[in-house]
Protein backbone atom coordinates (compact mmCIF):
# COMPACT_ATOMS: atom_id res chain seq x y z
CA UNK A 1 0.00 0.00 0.00
CA UNK A 2 2.73 2.45 0.78
CA UNK A 3 4.40 1.86 -2.32
CA UNK A 4 1.11 2.63 -4.46
CA UNK A 5 0.94 5.42 -2.47
CA UNK A 6 4.17 6.90 -2.87
CA UNK A 7 4.37 6.41 -6.87
CA UNK A 8 1.07 8.32 -6.77
CA UNK A 9 2.56 11.25 -5.33
CA UNK A 10 5.55 10.71 -7.71
CA UNK A 11 3.09 10.74 -10.61
CA UNK A 12 1.20 14.04 -8.96
CA UNK A 13 4.50 15.84 -8.65
CA UNK A 14 5.37 15.07 -12.47
CA UNK A 15 2.00 16.47 -13.65
CA UNK A 16 1.67 19.27 -11.41
CA UNK A 17 -1.86 18.91 -10.45
CA UNK A 18 -2.39 21.37 -7.53
CA UNK A 19 -5.38 20.68 -5.32
CA UNK A 20 -5.13 23.71 -2.84
CA UNK A 21 -6.32 27.33 -2.91
CA UNK A 22 -6.94 28.30 -6.95
CA UNK A 23 -5.50 25.71 -8.66
CA UNK A 24 -3.95 26.28 -12.34
CA UNK A 25 -6.91 24.47 -13.60
CA UNK A 26 -9.36 26.55 -11.82
CA UNK A 27 -6.98 29.20 -12.85
CA UNK A 28 -7.30 28.23 -16.52
CA UNK A 29 -11.47 27.99 -16.30
CA UNK A 30 -11.66 31.22 -14.48
CA UNK A 31 -9.65 32.53 -17.01
CA UNK A 32 -11.51 30.65 -20.23
CA UNK A 33 -14.72 32.44 -18.82
CA UNK A 34 -13.45 35.90 -18.60
CA UNK A 35 -11.79 35.52 -22.30
CA UNK A 36 -15.26 34.09 -23.48
CA UNK A 37 -16.61 37.13 -21.93
CA UNK A 38 -14.21 39.63 -23.80
CA UNK A 39 -14.94 37.00 -27.45
CA UNK A 40 -19.13 37.98 -26.34
CA UNK A 41 -17.94 41.78 -26.26
CA UNK A 42 -15.92 42.04 -29.64
CA UNK A 43 -19.45 40.49 -31.10
CA UNK A 44 -20.81 43.79 -31.18
CA UNK A 45 -18.59 44.66 -34.21
CA UNK A 46 -20.07 42.03 -36.27
CA UNK A 47 -22.82 41.91 -38.57
CA UNK A 48 -25.36 39.71 -36.00
CA UNK A 49 -24.27 40.33 -32.75
CA UNK A 50 -26.72 38.19 -30.88
CA UNK A 51 -25.65 34.87 -33.52
CA UNK A 52 -21.44 35.51 -32.57
CA UNK A 53 -22.24 36.10 -28.90
CA UNK A 54 -24.59 33.09 -28.58
CA UNK A 55 -21.90 31.02 -30.33
CA UNK A 56 -18.63 31.89 -28.41
CA UNK A 57 -20.75 31.28 -25.11
CA UNK A 58 -21.53 27.72 -27.06
CA UNK A 59 -17.63 27.36 -27.82
CA UNK A 60 -16.52 28.50 -24.73
CA UNK A 61 -18.75 26.44 -22.54
CA UNK A 62 -17.77 23.44 -24.70
CA UNK A 63 -14.23 24.09 -24.01
CA UNK A 64 -13.95 24.57 -20.39
CA UNK A 65 -16.28 21.59 -19.66
CA UNK A 66 -13.72 19.24 -22.24
CA UNK A 67 -10.74 20.67 -19.98
CA UNK A 68 -12.39 19.92 -16.38
CA UNK A 69 -13.62 16.44 -18.09
CA UNK A 70 -9.88 16.60 -19.20
CA UNK A 71 -8.17 17.56 -15.43
CA UNK A 72 -10.87 15.07 -13.91
CA UNK A 73 -10.10 12.35 -16.19
CA UNK A 74 -6.22 12.57 -15.34
CA UNK A 75 -7.11 12.74 -11.86
CA UNK A 76 -8.72 9.27 -12.11
CA UNK A 77 -6.20 8.45 -13.69
CA UNK A 78 -3.27 8.60 -11.49
CA UNK A 79 -5.47 5.98 -8.67
CA UNK A 80 -5.54 3.45 -11.76
CA UNK A 81 -3.59 0.04 -11.96
CA UNK A 82 -1.21 0.83 -14.69
CA UNK A 83 -2.62 -1.99 -17.13
CA UNK A 84 -5.43 0.02 -17.54
CA UNK A 85 -4.56 3.23 -18.14
CA UNK A 86 -3.81 3.06 -21.56
CA UNK A 87 -7.25 2.01 -22.40
CA UNK A 88 -9.11 4.36 -20.21
CA UNK A 89 -7.32 7.35 -21.19
CA UNK A 90 -8.23 6.54 -25.07
CA UNK A 91 -11.66 5.84 -24.84
CA UNK A 92 -12.41 9.25 -22.60
CA UNK A 93 -10.00 10.80 -25.24
CA UNK A 94 -12.31 9.75 -28.07
CA UNK A 95 -15.63 9.97 -26.04
CA UNK A 96 -14.51 14.16 -25.13
CA UNK A 97 -13.76 14.71 -28.76
CA UNK A 98 -16.99 12.86 -30.53
CA UNK A 99 -19.01 14.97 -28.16
CA UNK A 100 -17.11 18.08 -29.47
CA UNK A 101 -17.47 17.03 -33.10
CA UNK A 102 -21.57 16.46 -32.25
CA UNK A 103 -21.78 19.90 -30.73
CA UNK A 104 -19.95 21.35 -33.78
CA UNK A 105 -22.29 19.49 -36.10
CA UNK A 106 -25.09 20.86 -34.14
CA UNK A 107 -23.96 24.42 -34.51
CA UNK A 108 -23.17 23.88 -38.32
CA UNK A 109 -27.12 22.93 -39.14
CA UNK A 110 -28.61 25.21 -36.43
CA UNK A 111 -28.95 28.66 -38.33
CA UNK A 112 -29.19 30.45 -34.62
CA UNK A 113 -25.54 30.22 -34.18
CA UNK A 114 -22.57 31.75 -35.41
CA UNK A 115 -19.97 29.12 -36.55
CA UNK A 116 -17.11 31.76 -36.09
CA UNK A 117 -18.17 32.50 -32.82
CA UNK A 118 -17.94 28.98 -31.92
CA UNK A 119 -14.48 28.00 -32.90
CA UNK A 120 -13.44 31.33 -31.09
CA UNK A 121 -15.15 29.95 -28.00
CA UNK A 122 -13.43 26.64 -28.26
CA UNK A 123 -10.26 28.18 -27.60
CA UNK A 124 -10.97 29.97 -25.07
CA UNK A 125 -8.71 27.56 -22.70
CA UNK A 126 -5.96 27.90 -24.97
CA UNK A 127 -6.06 31.94 -24.34
CA UNK A 128 -6.55 31.19 -20.77
CA UNK A 129 -3.73 28.60 -20.42
CA UNK A 130 -1.28 31.36 -22.29
CA UNK A 131 -2.41 33.74 -20.52
CA UNK A 132 -2.36 32.33 -17.40
CA UNK A 133 1.62 30.78 -17.78
CA UNK A 134 2.69 34.12 -18.73
CA UNK A 135 1.66 35.56 -15.13
CA UNK A 136 2.98 32.61 -13.72
CA UNK A 137 5.82 33.41 -15.58
CA UNK A 138 6.61 36.74 -14.61
CA UNK A 139 5.67 35.89 -10.92
CA UNK A 140 8.70 33.05 -10.65
CA UNK A 141 11.52 35.24 -12.36
CA UNK A 142 10.08 38.90 -11.87
CA UNK A 143 13.20 40.29 -13.08
CA UNK A 144 14.69 39.38 -16.14
CA UNK A 145 14.72 36.02 -17.71
CA UNK A 146 15.65 32.33 -16.88
CA UNK A 147 19.35 32.76 -17.71
CA UNK A 148 19.58 35.96 -15.66
CA UNK A 149 18.22 34.29 -12.91
CA UNK A 150 20.80 31.16 -12.97
CA UNK A 151 23.76 33.82 -13.07
CA UNK A 152 22.64 35.41 -10.22
CA UNK A 153 22.77 31.93 -8.34
CA UNK A 154 26.72 31.40 -9.61
CA UNK A 155 25.10 28.77 -12.37
CA UNK A 156 27.32 30.20 -15.15
CA UNK A 157 30.83 31.14 -15.97
CA UNK A 158 31.27 33.38 -18.61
Amino acid sequence: MEMKARRQKKMLEKIKIKTTNLSFANQVMLGGGIVCLLFMVFGFATAEPLKFMLGVLVGGVCSILNFKVLQLTLEKSIKMPPGKVPGYLYTRYMLRYLVTGVIIYIVIINPWINIIGVLLGLIVTKVSIYITEFFLTKERFPKGNVKDQKNKKGGSKN
